[in-house]
């Protein structure tokens, strides 16, 4: 007997499986796994396969997209149960949540340096991983005022550049209600006009409204697109979300995965060897490489070829997950999903993990093996705090 394309598998995502989509949460604990390998920037097993060698991809685009689809599907139900003004009301004050967890991390860490034991120098600096020497201050010199230090993370001027990401979530989350009310509103088409002419004008521009730190890595009139582009897809998750994991639709699923396959090829082409043992691929000149690269996938400028990498990425994943659901989720659902459903709160710890083990001995070893047990260890003690809910109800979630 024949099995039409819409016949689930048996291994397939059950559709009888609650509220939470699970498949939303285990990419986003993907994404944490990902954050905490890339931002303890040492040579290990997990970092071969992170540093934009599977394509031309980072963390930040999924933390992004991620969260606005998880906040449209989330408020969309919200909207329609309590009003606007309620949820309205509800984002403003998570907002206001974050920039408040924003300025403990900011100002622990001036703390934190204060101490004449503790060196918080890769939390106070950001270098480019091939030229550690070339490195950038992030916090005030040590002869600014406390003064200082409190006016200038007050407006989010200075922080961990591991943790900046958080500053650009500060503002996307308040604008929210106006993404939540278009849409809601049928106006879903105007406000996607308004985000691409925002982030086309920023092309040009080169605009940092805010004036934060963040600004430089994530410009909020660029990053935007992401956001509201996914809140948009959360919003109408049923439709759009179903349509990519539909059996029928598999054509969707192979054309994304010929895109990933080309991205896999051009970063394999990448003359940065960063954490990759062997030798890059030849096939196109490293200065060629280098203009496609600054043309078509910086990342602070969001460039056209890294949207669509990212695109193709999470069809195929959210594809991947829908019909081969319970081998993937029984492998690794275990870890990914509790670090994807406490995604703020291991991008908080894992600030303080990166800063902990740059105090111990063991990078100075800058072994293979040593690495690739603090990249291991510290993924699992996380995940085993978050497990046993360790001040959840003192740092949120």
């Amino acid at each position: 007997m024949s099995i039409s394309p819409d016949t689930p598998s048996k291994f397939a995502y059950p559709h009888n499986n609650g509220g939470r989509d699970l498949r939303i949460d285990f990419l986003r604990g993907f994404i944490m796994l990902v954050v905490i390998t890339v931002h303890m920037e040492y040579f290990s097993l997990f970092s071969m396969f992170v540093w934009e060698r599977l394509g031309l991809v980072s963390s930040a685009e999924g933390f992004v997209g991620l969260s606005g689809i998880v906040l449209g599907i989330v408020y969309k139900k919200r909207l329609l149960r309590e009003g606007y003004k309620c949820i309205a009301l509800k984002l403003w004050k998570r907002s206001f949540q974050l920039y408040r967890v924003n300025l403990f991390v900011i100002l622990s860490i001036a703390l934190l340096g204060a101490i004449p034991f503790i060196d918080v120098h890769v939390v106070t600096h950001w270098a480019p991983v091939a030229d550690q020497k070339d490195s950038y201050l992030l916090y005030p010199p040590p002869s600014a005022s406390w003064i200082e230090v409190v006016k200038q993370a007050l407006l989010l001027k200075i922080g961990p550049h591991q943790f900046q990401v958080i500053g650009l979530y500060v503002g996307l989350i308040a604008v929210a209600p106006l993404v939540l009310y278009c849409v809601h509103r049928k106006k879903t088409l105007l406000l996607l006009a308004a985000s691409w002419s925002a982030f086309g004008i920023n092309q040009l521009l080169h605009l940092r409204i805010t004036g934060a730190r963040f600004e430089f890595a994530f410009p909020s009139l660029t990053w935007q697109l992401i956001f509201i582009n996914t809140m948009v897809v959360g919003y109408h998750h049923e439709k759009v979300l179903g349509y990519i994991a539909k059996g029928k639709n598999r054509v969707l699923f192979i054309g994304a995965g010929l895109v990933c396959l080309a991205f896999l090829f051009l970063a394999m082409n990448n003359p940065n060897r960063i954490f990759w043992p062997w030798p890059p691929l030849s096939f196109i000149d490293a200065t060629d490489f280098g203009a496609m690269y600054f043309a078509w996938f910086q990342k602070s400028d969001l460039g056209l070829g890294r949207i669509m990498n990212n695109i193709a990425l999470f069809i195929v994943f959210y594809y991947a997950l829908s019909h081969y659901w319970l081998p993937i989720n029984k492998a690794l659902g275990w870890l990914l999903i509790p670090l994807g459903q406490a995604s703020l709160y291991v991008f908080i710890l894992h600030v303080y993990f990166v800063l902990l083990v740059s105090n111990t001995s063991l990078p100075e070893y800058d072994n293979f093996f040593i690495n690739t047990a603090i990249h291991a260890t510290t993924i699992l003690l996380i995940w085993a705090m978050v497990k046993r809910q360790v001040l959840f109800k003192v740092i949120p979630r």
